[in-house]
């Protein structure tokens, strides 16, 4: 039970890294389209805003979170 845990967990945090490359993939392909949006619109401004929000909280929390999981991965690693 506990072996089946343990691959699990370290699964779900090998899923997480391919996920946050992913992101980070996509991120640098876009390369912020919102910069050259009008922003006379409010719903336009609320979307650019709304879509820089989670580009700057991703680039600045995922590098973290990326370290933690990698470290999640070696500590869950089987000791065979």
């Amino acid at each position: 039970r506990k072996a089946t845990r343990r691959k699990i967990i370290r699964w779900l945090l090998i899923s997480l890294c391919a996920i946050i490359v992913m992101i980070f993939a996509a991120l640098i392909i876009w390369s912020s389209p919102y910069l050259g949006w009008d922003y006379s619109d409010p719903e336009t401004a609320v979307m650019g805003t709304a879509i820089h929000a989670f580009e700057w909280l991703f680039v600045r929390l995922a590098p973290i979170i990326f370290i933690g999981a990698v470290v999640g991965i070696f500590l869950t690693r089987s000791k065979d």
